[in-house]
């Protein structure tokens, strides 16, 4: 440190020392570089700003999905179920009825087409012997499935075959929609004189349950939307009177999407078989037949996509870009902070002395 006596008049000494003072505020440019790490560490932080307004663009214009429960408030006296179905059973035997918790019993064989056919199983049929999986379908596919649709007529498909052909009609095409009452019931599939009285009792050596579901589904009919029982198929060769059964949980659900609205049912399924004749003697009597049980959820799904007005958007633009700029000035404050007291101020950030140039107050008083 060097101390310089000045002895002048009082006006001369404020004056030099009023101008020492601005030489020690000030330090001309040429003796400060700028570092470039400031420089990128900027365009990161704008880069990273362009990604959340790419992002929040892309959500204002494609919207999201909401997806959320509630108690099912809507008061329904009936509800519509869809069936197409292939059974090895002749249909002058089958006999079809609902029978519901209230122990009301109604016979559907006459609001169904059943229709003789040559049982098979289609090519194609995606499960046979074992459970599909489940796979809860998404927005957009809904909508663009969602196309009703209802069940053709019936027709005599033995015009179509010359009886010289000796093709065995062994099975029953039963297809159509029917209304039932909306509490847990039963849509039993049986042979005559079996469960309930009949005039016709049908041959043992003519019952046989393997089926192939084509269709089953809940609600109004859309053939395009795919459900847990679409084409799957149960057959028990050396068996041939096993009894299948269908445990189905509904759940009323409805997608909108830009006006577009659709109410329709999902439900779940598991399902056990068993031998009626193995089990008279364990139990109560049991008939051969095909049961399809249904059960309603007091909970409803709607998945809706939701878009953002103009305002909100911009509104929440602004705050998300503040927010990000406002972090980011503070994170680079504080990591020169610490590059600062950890490695010295040529590690710094925002400036650092250039070794090559030194200031008037840097050199050595009694060098040349």
């Amino acid at each position: 440190m060097h101390f310089v006596c000045i002895i002048t008049s009082n006006v001369n000494s404020w004056t030099l020392t009023r101008l020492t003072n601005n030489s020690l505020a000030k330090t001309d440019e040429t003796h400060v570089r700028k570092s470039s790490k400031g420089g990128i560490s900027s365009l990161v932080t704008y880069l990273f700003l362009l990604f959340i307004a790419w992002t929040e663009f892309g959500s204002f214009f494609g919207g999201y999905i909401d997806e959320h429960y509630e108690v099912d408030d809507q008061m329904r006296e009936t509800f519509q179920i869809n069936m197409d179905m292939y059974i090895k059973t002749p249909c002058k035997y089958l006999d079809v009825n609902i029978r519901d918790k209230t122990m009301d019993r109604k016979l559907v064989s006459k609001e169904l087409n059943l229709e003789d056919m040559p049982f098979f199983i289609p090519y194609g049929t995606s499960v046979v012997n074992e459970m599909k999986e489940i796979v809860t379908p998404d927005l957009d596919s809904v909508l663009g499935n969602a196309i009703p649709a209802q069940f053709r007529q019936k027709m005599d498909a033995k015009d179509m075959f010359e009886e010289e052909e000796g093709i065995n009609f062994n099975g029953c095409h039963v297809f159509g929609s029917i209304l039932a009452n909306r509490v847990a019931g039963e849509l039993q599939i049986t042979a005559k004189g079996y469960g309930y009285a009949d005039f016709i009792r049908t041959p043992p050596e003519e019952m046989d349950f393997a089926h192939v579901i084509n269709e089953f589904s809940y609600g109004e009919f859309y053939p395009y939307i795919n459900n847990p029982l679409d084409g799957t198929a149960k057959f028990n060769i050396e068996q041939p009177r096993t009894s299948y059964v269908y445990d189905t949980a509904v759940v009323p659900t409805v997608y909108e999407k830009l006006g577009a609205k659709v109410d329709t049912n999902q439900y779940a399924v598991s399902e056990y078989h068993y031998n009626a004749e193995m089990q008279q003697m364990k139990g109560p009597v049991r008939f051969p037949g095909i049961f399809l049980r249904y059960d309603f959820e007091p909970l409803s799904i709607h998945i809706n996509d939701v878009r953002l007005s103009f305002l909100q958007f911009v509104v929440r633009l602004v705050a998300i870009l503040s927010f990000v700029v406002y972090t980011a000035s503070w994170a680079f404050r504080l990591l020169d902070l610490a590059l600062l007291n950890c490695f010295g101020p040529r590690w710094s950030l925002r400036y650092q002395s250039d070794s090559k140039s030194q200031g008037i107050l840097d050199k050595d008083p009694f060098t040349k």
